[in-house]
């Protein structure tokens, strides 16, 4: 059964009403989005969560002197989280967009993740390559004082968008990026700063039980030795809830990260209708064909 109103991308949008089409997609797709965000991105986030919780609960764990041992551990916890935000980073945008674009021609009830997978696979590599070199930059931007790596990862998240649906690669999306974000810079902050929280505030529900899981482990371990060191120490009990509060908490991460990235979407498609009104042709275009298709059936 055919939909009665699907949410136009193209289109000019005040600040409110891109935060409204994102929850009247979300809405509208709720299914049908997050049965393929869990079955392609659900897996990795999950291994993921694992990993960097597991690796928390050791450091927190250790209790001997600070030496170059532990200067090595604390690298290399900082280099998986690095890691897995780069995957996260590239897996997640890539599974939303590859879905807004089988959107444009599907209804939600027949978009398929065959489907979604064809609208992101032949730009996945460039999503990765984009953002190695969006933490590269930031990083050394944050290096020479925070404002400009903040400035420069509020125009960086376009990217994603311009790779995906303009199939740029990502040394033109980022000089796309500067371009179309000219002018509009504090209402992509806005959108982003306001959807981040509104995320963060549904994934601290969904992360609650690890949090109390980690507290009690703290808790008991503080009252038994006087110390931390047997945070890093699961009984099996201990492993199975971990397993099963990373699930929990995953569905949570991908309700997070996906009001971000289809909110920045439709800040794209907003950018991109304010200077080319890409929205607008297109329709002056259909006008065009149903007319010449009218002439044609009067024409004996």
């Amino acid at each position: 059964m055919g939909l009665t109103r699907k949410v136009e991308f193209y289109k000019k949008r005040q600040f409110g009403e891109k935060i409204n089409a994102t929850f009247y997609f979300i809405r509208e797709n709720a299914w049908p989005y997050l049965k393929v965000q869990m079955m392609i991105s659900g897996p990795i986030l999950l291994i993921a969560n694992i990993i960097i919780n597991q690796s928390a609960f050791d450091f927190f764990g250790f209790t001997g002197d600070f030496t170059a041992n532990m200067m090595i551990d604390i690298f290399q916890l900082y280099g998986m989280v690095l890691l897995m935000a780069i995957v996260t980073t590239t897996i997640m945008p890539a599974v939303t967009y590859g879905y807004m674009v089988a959107y444009q021609d599907n209804d939600p009830s027949d978009i398929t993740v065959a489907k979604v997978v064809s609208g992101f696979s032949n730009r996945f590599f460039n999503i990765l390559g984009f953002n190695i070199l969006f933490y590269i930059v930031v990083i050394i931007g944050f290096f020479f004082f925070i404002l400009p790596g903040i400035f420069l990862a509020v125009v960086l998240t376009l990217g994603t968008s311009i790779i995906v649906f303009e199939k740029n690669n990502p040394i033109d999306a980022f000089g796309r990026s500067f371009t179309l974000i000219r002018g509009k810079w504090w209402s992509t902050f806005g959108i982003l700063f306001v959807m981040t929280i509104i995320g963060y505030i549904i994934s601290m529900f969904f992360g609650l039980p690890r949090t109390i899981l980690f507290g009690m482990k703290m808790f008991t371990s503080f009252e038994d030795t006087g110390d931390f060191g047997g945070i890093a120490e699961m009984s099996d009990t201990d492993q199975v809830l971990n397993i099963l509060f990373s699930v929990f908490e995953t569905f949570g991460n991908i309700l997070l990260y996906s009001l971000s990235y289809i909110a920045i979407a439709f800040q794209y498609f907003n950018l991109v209708e304010r200077r080319e009104s890409r929205g607008l042709v297109a329709k002056i275009e259909q006008m065009d064909e149903v007319g010449g298709e009218e002439e044609a059936d009067e024409d004996y």
